[in-house]
């Protein structure tokens, strides 16, 4: 995701090889991810690292495994020998709420270890006896040995991530990210540590802590892209709701505005006070039991995009249900979607707020950087049809697979005993066939319903059409949590 969004703005974005990365619960091979990066990062004028690839092997394997303080001080080691003449942007990611979600006896004291996160935090705030008794009721409920792995865990990641804020300076920016979180819990705890770190040894302009993981890359590179164009955009934030603004999202540390000015000030942008200020707008869906969008929040959009404004749209449900979100209605209302700047409706907000922001600032700064060169019509044209392809995906992605295809799949492979998170081989064959015929059929639709009935550019008398869409999918790991899209379009153009 993060190569395709550089490559919207015109950046060439380099991975590693696919064979060095992890495999599901097979972690990345560390050494040898560690000898690309030595031996290529020189060549490049910026990366983007994740310490906990190369420290545990990724994502799911730091929620589960504990490298040693050996380890964990010869990679610091090495991070800091990595040429001093090229910019680099290392994140670290504070472990998540529940830990060890597939690992036995672990997960059977999944509530009790959550309960004891939290109310170990609030004894920290606020030293309450009566809060100390009920911290000591529940740790008598956890055995000692999955306690201890618990809370060794979160040491673990605040010692390295301390050492890893030593090498801070202003060409080798350090991140810190929260996993999936609550407002109080001991990951809380490790994120005062940090902020209280960060601020005592001055270093707010070398180092930040954000709310979230998976969307950390895509606003790093929107920052280095922001930083290389010397330009400082300016973004709208629009609510569907007068509470969405202080929601408190499921899996988010802080409340969604709080949330959304943490990564517009990650990335270099700042907040307008009114629309016609704004570089884009950035359309905010909080669907919860209290508020579902309706008719009158799609054609609000489409007034913001008759107006020519750039609309990024953030589509979040708090029950992960299709009727909390926006794109319904707006596919219902037939709101002209193929003119949004950006669009994503990720389960986690934060996930959805840092795709749809990176999106929306990357493609506005490339094409306020090819206006300003004079490029032709045709240039411009392709621009936006690269910007639609991106949408495309996160529609079929995000909407029509995580919230329509993806339950009653499981549903599916539930009632034949089939397990959707270790599909056998075979299984995954056929669950793969089910999955790419009924995106197929969802981007079939899509298309000739809404994105290639209206042009989704025009100019000097030229009208610009999307006259196919298709998709490929396949699962990348065994499991049926996500699914790898590639998204093909072709376009037309009308001339008057």
């Amino acid at each position: 995701m993060v190569q395709k969004l550089g490559a919207l703005a015109g950046l060439n974005v380099i991975l590693p090889p696919k064979a060095c990365l992890d495999n599901y619960r097979t972690p990345s091979d560390r050494q040898k991810l560690l000898q690309w990066l030595q031996i290529n990062q020189s060549k490049y004028d910026y990366s983007i690292i994740s310490a906990d690839n190369l420290l545990h092997g990724g994502l799911l394997a730091a929620r589960m495994n504990t490298a040693t303080p050996t380890e964990e001080d010869a990679l610091l080691k090495h991070l800091q020998q990595l040429s001093p003449a090229k910019q680099q942007a290392i994140f670290s990611v504070i472990p998540r709420l529940l830990v060890s979600d597939q690992l036995l006896p672990d997960r059977w004291y999944q509530y009790q270890l959550m309960r004891y996160s939290q109310l170990a935090d609030m004894v920290r705030i606020t030293g309450s006896f009566a809060l100390t008794q009920e911290l000591r009721r529940t740790e008598a409920k956890i055995p000692a040995k999955v306690l201890d792995k618990y809370r060794s865990r979160y040491q673990q990641s605040d010692r390295f991530n301390l050492g890893l804020l030593q090498l801070a300076t202003d060409d080798r920016q350090i991140t810190f990210g929260q996993d999936d979180a609550s407002p109080i819990g001991l990951p809380h705890a490790s994120a005062v540590k940090i902020q209280s770190s960060i601020a005592a040894q001055k270093l707010q302009q070398q180092a930040q802590l954000t709310y979230g993981a998976d969307e950390i890359a895509s606003l790093l590179l929107t920052r280095y892209y922001l930083q290389q164009s010397s330009w400082q955009p300016k973004v709208y934030l629009h609510y569907t709701s007068p509470k969405a603004e202080g929601a408190d999202m499921p899996y988010m540390a802080v409340c969604v505005g709080a949330a959304l000015r943490n990564q517009l000030k990650l990335m270099g942008a700042s907040e307008a006070s009114t629309p016609d200020s704004a570089d884009l707008i950035c359309y905010v869906n909080c669907g919860n039991d209290d508020f579902r969008p309706s008719a009158k929040q799609a054609q609000e959009l489409q007034q913001m995009l008759d107006k020519g404004y750039k609309v990024a749209l953030i589509d979040s449900s708090a029950n992960f249900e299709a009727e909390e979100l926006m794109l319904p209605q707006l596919l219902a209302n037939n709101v002209q979607i193929n003119k949004l700047a950006a669009y994503a409706a990720w389960n986690t907000f934060s996930n959805s707020s840092g795709t749809a922001l990176a999106q929306g600032l990357l493609f506005c700064g490339r094409l306020r950087q090819l206006q300003t060169a004079g490029a032709d019509t045709e240039r411009l044209a392709a621009l936006y049809a690269a910007n639609l392809n991106f949408t495309a995906e996160r529609i079929l992605e995000d909407y029509y697979y995580q919230k329509l295809v993806h339950p009653k799949l499981r549903q599916k492979l539930e009632a034949f005993g089939i397990n959707p998170v270790e599909l056998a081989s075979e299984d995954k064959t056929k669950t793969e066939q089910y999955i790419q015929g009924k995106l197929s059929l969802q981007a079939y639709k899509l298309l000739h319903d809404n994105l290639g009935r209206t042009p989704f550019y025009q100019q000097n008398g030229h009208s610009y059409y999307l006259r196919d869409l298709s998709v490929g999918t396949k699962l990348p790991w065994a499991r049926i949590f996500e699914v790898e899209l590639q998204v093909w379009t072709d376009t037309g153009v009308k001339t008057k």
